[in-house]
């Protein structure tokens, strides 16, 4: 019986310690898509997704434009969750000066505004299915609400700068911001 108990505590140990050095996961330093260094996760974070993985870092990047690009950090963070349901990607941008606050956005979402006269399905009619997908409208502002399949750092910003350039239809597409609960 000792004998048993001594190698399910051994396994144990072994997997933690296996899951904390994963690329991607806070101790690990190395992100888990191109296995790119970043520093240590700003306590910010970790008080609001005390478990997640590094997905992308960017230093001198930001996407929503609200702070100066060159004082800001970008962290693309998937969240854990028992479920695959309760996992979310957020995209976090951190001024450089100010580690103790952020803004968070939902990351695989953008919210669209169409031009006046534009529906729904022309949007849908629009967008390729192969990289968006319509998920609903934002009845407060009239936006639609636009899952999207890639959603590293430098695609965000081409989406918010080139997606009204390029498809018929759109007026303007921002962040879909996230509001986390503490």
């Amino acid at each position: 019986m000792a004998i048993s108990s001594m190698l399910f505590k051994y396994a144990i140990k072994e997997k933690n310690n296996r899951t904390y050095q994963r690329s991607g996961s806070y101790d690990s330093n190395v992100t888990a898509i191109d296995g790119l260094p970043f520093p240590s996760v700003p306590d910010s974070i970790l008080k609001v997704i005390p478990h997640g993985l590094v997905l992308y870092y960017e230093s001198n990047f930001s996407i929503s434009g609200n702070f100066e690009q060159a004082n800001t950090d970008c962290w693309i963070i998937e969240s854990s969750g028992a479920l695959r349901s309760e996992r979310l990607f957020v995209l976090i941008e951190i001024n450089s000066g100010e580690k103790e606050k952020g803004l968070f956005y939902r990351a695989s979402e953008l919210y669209v505004s169409p031009e006046i006269g534009t529906t729904r399905e022309l949007i849908e009619e629009n967008l390729p299915e192969s990289d968006f997908r319509v998920l609903g409208e934002n009845k407060k502002t009239d936006e639609y609400i636009v899952q999207i399949k890639e959603f590293f750092p430098k695609k965000l910003s081409d989406y918010l700068h080139q997606m009204p350039k390029k498809y018929p239809g759109i007026k303007k597409v921002r962040l879909s911001p996230w509001f986390p609960s503490l």
